[in-house]
């Protein structure tokens, strides 16, 4: 599966979850929450240092080596988004988005209903 089609899975499943149609085990719901944090301040890091990655140097004064030097940063930063390390890390993030999106849905739906259960145990 490639990423646009990851990203369209996580934005219908994430409008299932906030329309009440999928949900999660409280517990299960947290950890994944937690991971999916974790791993997007993993991937954020990571373009924080991206643009350093793009400055290759050291491959010589010859034409060749200052075209392979600019090759292998577009690997890292390519403006065309075309198969570079910054565009991947940036769509990984936002399909992390979307799946912390439908499980903070889930959570919150929990959240809700221990309230309303609660104020409906106080009324008793």
């Amino acid at each position: 599966m490639g990423m646009q089609e990851d990203i369209t899975l996580w934005q219908y499943l994430s409008e299932e979850a906030k329309a009440g149609s999928l949900s999660l085990d409280d517990s299960v719901a947290r950890r994944c929450r937690t991971a999916i944090d974790n791993q997007i301040n993993v991937y954020t890091e990571c373009l924080e240092n991206v643009q350093q990655m793009a400055r290759v140097t050291g491959l010589g004064e010859f034409a060749c080596g200052k075209e392979l030097a600019k090759l292998l940063g577009l690997k890292a930063n390519d403006p065309e988004g075309d198969g570079d390390l910054n565009t991947a890390l940036r769509d990984h993030i936002r399909v992390l988005g979307l799946m912390g999106d439908t499980i903070q849905s889930s959570l919150d739906r929990l959240q809700e209903q221990d309230t309303s259960n609660a104020q409906d145990f106080g009324r008793i």
